[in-house]
């Protein structure tokens, strides 16, 4: 099943969960969704997207904080 999530969507998300873990997987979404507007799980196909997640780990590990994936949405 393909799940298409909002920019707005994941801003929504890290507001109401500011103390959770966020895999680097989830941020990349998120990142994607900041860029175009909304990301969907065929989107995880895309070179942007494996870039974006390659990216994250490289810099941050398995998971990262709401506020630093806000700062890597540019918000």
């Amino acid at each position: 099943m393909v799940q298409t999530r909002s920019k707005k969507h994941f801003l929504d998300l890290f507001t109401k969960n500011p103390d959770a873990g966020v895999g680097f997987t989830l941020a990349a979404g998120a990142v994607f969704a900041a860029r175009h507007g909304s990301w969907s799980t065929t989107d995880t196909r895309t070179e942007e997207w494996k870039t974006i997640a390659r990216d994250l780990k490289t810099r941050y590990g398995e998971s990262l904080t709401p506020d630093q994936v806000r700062m890597e949405m540019g918000v």
